[in-house]
């Protein structure tokens, strides 16, 4: 079997057990989903922070480091205004950073989520194309939006409880 092919076939697992996670997360009772929605917004940090540490590293590793990377930040994006359904938050008695103004300001997080999404986009575009200014600029940009987000829907607990 073609290497080629070994990634189509692993690709394809990947993708379908990623559906299959967030379909059980979708049908799952509110704190059910507290624990994969925290594992998915981790899994985006991490990409992005390796995304970061190779460009400071000044050789950047496209094909092994970046590109996989922004795949994730892509592809986790998508998902994340489905990773709050109300219930999940301080009510529902699990360990959650995720405030109540979620839910209060729901417009304006869904605005703030969108943006993600679209700046994940046009990371995953730069990240394809090997543009090394538009990548840079487009982490500072994604940084922002997140920033946005943290800085209103998450608890300033996240900070004490996460230090290094």
């Amino acid at each position: 079997m073609s290497a080629s092919r070994i990634r189509r076939i692993a690709v394809a697992a990947l993708v379908t057990s990623s559906i299959a996670t967030i379909a059980f997360a979708a049908d799952a009772p509110p704190a059910a989903q507290i624990k994969p929605r925290q594992d998915k917004l981790r899994d985006m940090g991490g990409a992005l922070k390796a995304i970061t540490d190779e460009i400071k590293k000044g050789r950047i590793d496209w094909d092994n480091a970046v590109i996989p990377n922004a795949q994730t930040v892509k592809d986790r994006s998508v998902y994340i205004l489905n990773w709050f359904p109300k219930g999940s938050g301080p009510e529902a008695h699990v360990k959650t950073y995720a405030l109540p103004a979620i839910w209060q300001k729901q417009d304006d997080f869904n605005k703030t989520g969108k943006q993600l999404q679209a700046d994940a986009v046009k990371l995953q575009q730069v990240a394809n194309a090997k543009d090394e200014a538009g990548l840079k600029a487009q982490v500072q940009i994604i940084g922002k939006t997140c920033k946005a987000c943290h800085d209103n829907y998450r608890s300033p607990d996240y900070e004490k409880d996460n230090e290094e």
